[in-house]
């Protein structure tokens, strides 16, 4: 299926959904990338700032749960812990976008595919979490 954009008053362009698509997934990682990025900047230059990571000498990672009410308090290593935790969950996204794309073209296959390798890719990281 084709849209249709006008790049030049004569001369409409066809542009395929598919790359439509394509961009929105390319525009998802891109700003997740680089949103998570600049959150763990903002984390390292506040553990700069302080002179540490407000944490002891011994690194025990936060638990995803627990993790807004370290960031209430602007805790540099809770700052980059959810930027990383972004920057995990940016291929998520882009797996939704895909499915919302599949299901606008009307693609039932690429939308249960893309439905199943979501719940693997969810499930994945909840037993990672619980471990």
């Amino acid at each position: 299926m084709k849209d249709l954009v006008v790049a030049d008053e004569n001369k409409p362009i066809a542009v395929p959904s598919d790359v439509k698509g394509e961009h929105a997934i390319s525009i998802v990682l891109r700003y997740g990338a680089i949103i998570s990025t600049l959150i763990m900047a903002a984390g390292v230059a506040l553990a700069m700032f302080r002179g540490s990571l407000g944490m002891s000498s011994a690194y025990h990672p936060i638990h995803p749960r627990d993790l807004f009410p370290h960031l209430l308090r602007l805790e540099p290593v809770a700052i980059i812990e959810s930027g990383i935790l972004l920057l995990l969950f940016t291929p998520i996204a882009r797996i939704v976008v895909a499915v919302i794309g599949f299901a606008l073209e009307r693609d039932l296959k690429y939308v249960l595919i893309s439905l199943g390798v979501l719940a693997i890719v969810l499930l994945s990281i909840s037993f990672a979490i619980e471990a």
